[in-house]
């Protein structure tokens, strides 16, 4: 399990990010390949479309980052 620190404006605190995860539900809610780029590990590219933080993405699909926190995946 990749994880990644995300700052939470609402917790106020960085909270630890289950990427694989987040990047599973991103493939198969866009139903397209979800492509990272190599120089900056945080930087993914779908449809086209760049994002360079996990908050950016998991936001333009509609979904929370906290439903992918380290705490939430292991309850």
């Amino acid at each position: 399990m990749k994880t990644a620190k995300e700052y939470s404006e609402t917790a106020k605190r960085e909270v630890n990010v289950d990427v694989d995860a987040l990047l599973a539900a991103i493939n198969e809610i866009s139903e397209s390949e979800v492509r990272r780029i190599e120089d900056d590990p945080n930087h993914v590219r779908v449809n086209d479309r760049d994002y360079h933080t996990w908050r950016e993405l998991a936001e333009a699909f509609e979904l929370d980052i906290h439903d992918f926190s380290v705490s939430e995946v292991n309850r």
